[in-house]
């Protein structure tokens, strides 16, 4: 199984000109190339339940969420909707009960930001289902990935998760400079040397907590258990805002 976790920054990148968004377009064209997929998997960190049940979109059409307030007009000319795979969201939900995961049909969500800014420049055109997070553990999520890999098996499914590894919008306001946190240099270690238990773990660090990451990193941990990797391939890295960070890795 192949799984991607790729940063969508703030809404801001889809009129500024920086390098991930060419990054996030050659991602896409080499994972098109080489694996050919028919749908994409995706959990954003703001797709989020709190009452700990996994929802899972069912209606024909994830329509696009422009889930951003108080930024420039021109942000809000963008926009991108895909057709969801209907049968496949059905099935994961079949397979994640059988697996004891608490899951639910919903139809009052689509793509939010932290999916389809990424999707647009990524996968145009190709068939999505989003799935929402929880609060939950990461070993939740990671049981959660698997249930998800049984599910589509035989199918050309990718997951990508997304997120910020550091997110401290406060430093964005205060006009922190842009730097590496320590947390990045521990997560972007673990993750080269498939140091998997020790990623488990990270929550419990005073550095997890400096780094507040988004969605609790809980897209990634479902990755990690979508794709159980003996390979992985760090794609890029970069801090475009003081406070927030973007990781872009590869999960085979």
């Amino acid at each position: 199984m192949i799984g991607l976790f790729v940063s969508h920054g703030s809404p801001t990148i889809l009129v500024e000109d920086i390098p991930w968004k060419k990054l996030m377009t050659q991602i896409g064209d080499r994972v098109r190339r080489e694996y050919s997929p028919e749908v994409v998997i995706t959990l954003s960190p703001h797709f989020i339940s709190w009452n700990g049940k996994h929802l899972v979109e069912v209606q024909g059409k994830l329509e696009c969420i422009q889930d951003y307030y108080g930024f420039p007009d021109e942000l809000y000319k963008f926009c991108y909707s895909a057709e969801n795979d209907v049968e496949l969201a059905n099935e994961i939900i079949r397979q994640g009960r059988n697996e004891g995961i608490e899951m639910e049909p919903d139809t009052s969500w689509g793509l939010d930001h932290g999916a389809w800014i990424p999707l647009s420049f990524m996968f145009p055109g190709v068939k999505v289902i989003t799935i929402s997070i929880t609060d939950g553990t990461p070993e939740e999520h990671v049981a959660l990935g698997r249930a998800i890999s049984k599910a589509v098996s035989g199918r050309k499914a990718i997951m990508l998760g997304t997120g910020s590894p550091t997110h401290r919008l406060d430093g964005i306001y205060l006009g922190v400079k842009p730097r590496p946190s320590r947390f990045d240099q521990i997560l972007i270690e673990l993750l080269k040397e498939k140091r998997i238990d020790e990623l488990m773990t990270l929550p419990r660090r005073k550095e997890w907590i400096e780094a507040q990451p988004e969605g609790l990193l809980n897209p990634l941990y479902a990755v990690l258990g979508f794709s159980n990797p003996s390979e992985v391939e760090v794609l890029g890295y970069d801090v475009p805002w003081g406070g927030v960070s973007m990781l872009a890795a590869l999960f085979k």
